[in-house]
């Protein structure tokens, strides 16, 4: 008869085992994970060559594909995709391989992805966003990526709010500048608080003039009433600013190309290039 120690053991062995996905099964960490995380592209390809599943997950349904975009090896990326990899299967955190590829920053994995029919954006609330990711790390080149391949830039999660709204409070001005270029809702945050009000807490001026070119509201009040002037730090060079603005009239022209481009739409500003207009009022158009 066994003992404890011998059925723990089974129990461990029993986890461990490699089995394909294809047959419902789990499987623990496996040789073309590590190869997939290392980025060793030869050793890869053998596996594959000698029929190891792809699609092979850990207990925590992590794909060899989930590693080779984390550690931004777009080569071994492709030879998995090649050989059949899902490219939208999800750990048991709802975790895609393109969020990884958000998450280092690597826009080869990301647009391999992309161009291999990965969702660009999560299912459900609940999932971690790619694009959420994308901007508050700061991968400017990745949150422009997305927007080419059509993800809502007013995609609102309840912890994080919009993107523009992450990017704000993680002082990201790239990131805003890319999503306010794609048409993204300069007022849309989180419940009543506007990206104004975060990046005014921040005390990021840059960002805060950003959005105020873009026709921020400097009127607009949060939950507590505040408007973005009350919410920046007292004596900061945001508040001062601030204030100025609120006593200063908004230019025609500025109103005026608020009004253009929110007649346009977000779905038709790629359009603005194409108008029959000069081109001075074409980049005046679009904040060039």
């Amino acid at each position: 008869m066994k003992g404890d120690d011998d059925d723990d053991d089974d129990v461990w062995n029993a986890s461990a085992v490699i089995l394909d996905i294809d047959s419902g099964s789990w499987a623990d960490r496996s040789a073309l994970h590590d190869a997939a995380s290392q980025g060793r592209l030869l050793a890869l390809k053998t596996l594959i060559t000698q029929g190891h599943s792809v699609n092979v997950l850990t207990i925590d349904h992590v794909s060899p594909l989930h590693e080779a975009c984390i550690g931004s090896h777009v080569a071994c990326a492709r030879a998995l995709i090649d050989a059949g990899a899902n490219v939208n299967v999800t750990t048991i955190d709802g975790v895609t391989p393109l969020y990884n590829s958000c998450s280092a920053g690597s826009l080869e994995c990301l647009e391999l992805l992309l161009q291999s029919d990965a969702r660009p954006q999560a299912l459900a609330i609940c999932q971690p966003s790619p694009i959420h990711e994308a901007v508050s790390r700061g991968h400017s080149k990745c949150v422009e990526a997305l927007i080419a391949w059509g993800v809502d830039v007013d995609y609102e999660i309840p912890h994080m709010g919009t993107p523009l709204y992450s990017a704000c409070r993680c002082q990201e001005f790239l990131c805003v500048r890319k999503l306010l270029d794609g048409g993204a809702n300069v007022q849309r945050g989180t419940n009543l608080e506007s990206p104004l009000h975060v990046a005014a807490q921040k005390d990021c001026i840059s960002i805060v003039k950003l959005l105020l070119e873009f026709g921020a509201d400097v009127n607009a009040r949060n939950l507590e009433f505040k408007r973005p002037v009350e919410a920046a730090p007292p004596g900061s060079l945001t508040e001062g600013f601030l204030l100025i603005y609120e006593a200063t009239p908004r230019s025609l022209c500025q109103l005026c190309r608020q009004q253009i481009r929110e007649s346009l739409g977000r779905s038709r500003l790629y359009l603005l290039p194409r108008l029959p207009l000069p081109k001075a009022m074409k980049n005046f158009l679009q904040y060039r």
